[in-house]
């Protein structure tokens, strides 16, 4: 039984979560409203960041992507893509997800190349 309790102690206690008062909810809605990523608002608050995104998302609030397409990344991708980039690659270039850039493309109008599994038929 010895043998128990102590792999039962070793192991990491979740910690309880943490209520928010109406006006710290208010702070949290305002500071990312004002530009505070999820990340930084889940370090300030003391909780997970899905808690934040809950609190988020119970106040109506539309939640940014970690990274967005700017005209600029937009720019740079297509310059790369017609310089025969992949997908993947521009990604890892520009910190996007393939899907993101892929999308991206597609709406700027960029005429896009068969998936490589295709060009080899």
């Amino acid at each position: 039984m010895d043998g128990v309790l102590e792999r039962r102690t070793s192991v990491a206690r979740p910690r309880a979560n943490r209520k928010l008062e109406r006006d710290e909810v208010a702070e949290l809605v305002r500071r990312y409203r004002e530009g505070a990523t999820v990340y930084e608002l889940a370090d300030e608050f003391d909780m997970h960041r899905q808690t934040v995104s809950a609190h988020l998302h119970r106040e109506g609030v539309a939640l940014r992507s970690r990274v967005r397409m700017t005209p600029n990344l937009l720019a740079r991708a297509t310059e790369l893509y017609e310089a025969g980039w992949s997908t993947v690659q521009i990604g890892r270039e520009l910190g996007l997800g393939t899907s993101t850039v892929g999308k991206a493309l597609k709406r700027a109008g960029v005429a896009m190349r068969a998936p490589v599994a295709e060009r080899w038929k």
